[in-house]
């Protein structure tokens, strides 16, 4: 067994922990690292983002429509079998209705209670940041596809210092861009897993791009693309190709900073000094 399986079994082995956040740092850092560059993980890490979309389609269960009039006759002692049992000692037909009306209430309201939990749980713990359709609609309209993408989360448009205030660090773009490189907005999105800042910019070339900044333990799914690493400008960076424009994502201190729609290669290295060093750190 390789080198690469052997750390791909062993990744694969701790996912589930890896999203119930059962795993100290140094292993949740290890396992991100892992998954930023390995496709067969990815495609698992997705097939676990299915799992959990899945859980949270089913319903939870509704009491009978007869419970509450059930507990009603059983409150003003009218038996709600036609067949009751025959109790001999007085204090324990009062008694009954009572025990009967609590224990029901307990059953389905711990249910209740324990499968919404549940949902809540998965779905804050198993969520992969998705580009995959994002790729397939920029090729066609590139401007639209800057405005859907990640539309069905809530997002506000804000400056450089509102969004520092609400994410705990300064946005890469704060760095400035190289001459000719515009920032058109910073927004704010609300996801399942933190609060992400996305960048749209405007290339020297005019051609739009965006700038997505997020925890670094989150999973960024790119769909079954070939992705390739290099070396950009001292930065280890992921790449991948669509239709002829890039996709290209890093590490800045505990985050990650992923570009879609930019040229190629060349144009990640020219804004890497820029996009590539946290602002917060001088």
């Amino acid at each position: 067994m390789s080198e690469h399986e052997m750390t791909c079994k062993n990744t694969q082995s701790l996912l589930s922990h890896f999203f119930d956040h059962h795993l100290d740092e140094q292993q949740r850092e290890t396992i991100s690292e892992h998954l930023e560059h390995c496709s067969d993980c990815s495609r698992v890490l997705n097939d676990y983002k299915q799992l959990s979309v899945l859980n949270q389609a089913i319903e939870s269960p509704q009491p009978p429509a007869n419970l509450w009039a059930k507990i009603q006759q059983d409150l003003d002692g009218q038996p709600a079998d036609p067949a009751p049992l025959i109790l001999t000692t007085p204090r324990r037909q009062v008694a009954r209705p009572w025990v009967v009306a609590v224990l029901l209430l307990m059953v389905f309201g711990i249910s209740f209670v324990a499968i919404q939990s549940r949902s809540h749980d998965h779905q804050h713990t198993m969520v992969t940041i998705e580009f995959d359709e994002y790729l397939d609609s920029y090729a066609a309209s590139p401007q639209q596809a800057l405005k859907d993408l990640f539309s069905e989360y809530p997002q506000r448009t804000v400056s450089v210092e509102t969004a520092t205030k609400q994410v705990g660090y300064r946005p890469v773009v704060a760095n400035s861009l190289p001459s000719g490189y515009t920032v058109e907005s910073i927004q704010l999105l609300k996801m399942p897993c933190c609060e992400c800042v996305k960048t749209i910019c405007t290339s020297d070339s005019g051609d739009p791009f965006v700038v997505f900044e997020h925890d670094a333990e989150q999973a960024i799914w790119f769909g079954h693309r070939e992705k390739r690493q290099c070396d950009c400008g001292g930065k280890p960076t992921t790449v991948m190709e669509f239709d002829q424009q890039i996709a290209a994502t890093w590490r800045v201190g505990k985050r990650s900073v992923s570009v879609v729609g930019l040229k190629d290669v060349q144009e990640v290295e020219k804004l890497m000094p820029y996009l590539g060093r946290d602002p917060s750190a001088g």
